[in-house]
């Protein structure tokens, strides 16, 4: 098989939606007051475009453009929502894709973390920009297990992505680093496993000086803190940060303090919510509630205006409509604190 893969039939689609509707949402989240961000403290966020995603995941913001960007796994596309125009725009594939980096300013397209490897793709284009990534088979059984969440390590030079173990009793994935090929003459990348045994991954984000990791093992209900090294991409002396009775931890990200974000999987056990986390001590430092009942929050990214945005994706895997109507949607919040700018693939 051609390592060039492109895939047939993809194209970019309007939604439904009217785009001067989230724009009026988004402005309206963007003008409101933010929250005083004490211990303990809480906000609602709005929701802001019903996408009505099977399974939204991996959303980040794209300041270089003012849009936020996220996925459907399930759905096998990826959405774009312009924060200047509330215009929402999806690219359909033929294959999932589980997880994406940025890429900096001149470089085209995206990481993409496929259910079955990496490969660098213009998704605008429909164009493989390099063959799919060398090293170990990433997903040696196949669906329904597949690759998950990942992000670009502090360094910008290393994508950390692991594995969805498929709700496969006792079966375990791995956790990857995908870099880019030293060799000039050719765009190539390469993967190699940093974690050997894990269900599933999620939560993945870093502290302020990158020498801290933050991962979660979702099924266990705990998030974890591992040393980075930075020079190696290499991790060690794992920590629990917090364990969960109820629910599971979904994907995370770090605000300008150092503070985790954790969209917190409910799967029908009552309305889902975001966490601030202390890393230290796992005080829970503020939640983000939700204006409905939907129960599986996926992930969330800073964004917006005044970088104290909280977008948050939504799934609606397996759930009953009639309970919960809007699961899939996309909701925003301003939270009081600031973000961090997510670092891109190179």
């Amino acid at each position: 098989m051609n390592p060039w893969i492109i895939l047939p039939n993809l194209f970019a689609l309007s939604s439904n939606m009217s785009s001067s509707n989230t724009q009026s949402k988004l402005k309206e989240v963007f003008n409101s007051e933010p929250p005083a961000f004490v211990p303990k403290s809480s906000s609602t966020a709005t929701r802001i475009l019903d996408c009505h995603n099977i399974l939204g995941e991996c959303i980040l913001f794209d300041d270089m453009k003012n849009e936020v960007v996220w996925e459907d796994i399930d759905g096998k596309q990826l959405h774009i929502l312009n924060l200047s125009t509330g215009r929402h725009t999806f690219h359909q594939f033929e294959k999932m894709l589980c997880a994406f980096a940025l890429r900096p300013q001149g470089e085209d397209g995206y990481l993409f973390a496929w259910e079955d490897g990496f490969q660098l793709y213009d998704a605008h284009n429909n164009k493989a920009l390099s063959a799919m990534s060398e090293g170990e088979d990433v997903n040696p059984k196949g669906l329904p297990t597949r690759l998950n969440d990942g992000r670009v390590d502090p360094t910008g030079k290393r994508f950390i992505c692991g594995g969805y173990y498929g709700d496969v009793e006792e079966n375990y994935m791995k956790v990857f680093k995908c870099e880019i090929s030293a060799d000039a003459a050719e765009l190539k990348l390469k993967h190699e496993a940093v974690v050997e045994k894990i269900q599933v991954t999620n939560s993945m984000c870093w502290s302020l000086d990158g020498n801290t990791m933050y991962l979660a093992d979702s099924p266990t209900s705990t998030i974890f803190k591992h040393d980075y090294d930075t020079e190696k991409g290499v991790l060690s002396n794992r920590r629990v940060v917090r364990k969960y009775e109820v629910g599971v931890p979904d994907g995370s990200c770090t605000d300008s303090q150092g503070n985790i974000w954790n969209a917190v999987w409910r799967n029908g056990v009552g309305q889902s919510m975001v966490r601030c986390i202390n890393p230290k001590n796992g005080e829970i430092l503020h939640t983000v509630e939700l204006p409905d009942n939907t129960s599986q929050l996926t992930c969330c990214c800073f964004g917006g205006p005044d970088f104290d945005t909280l977008f948050i994706s939504s799934a609606h895997v397996n759930r009953d409509r009639q309970k919960e109507p809007h699961a899939g949607s996309l909701y925003a919040v301003r939270v009081g604190i600031k973000g961090r700018l997510e670092k891109r693939f190179s």
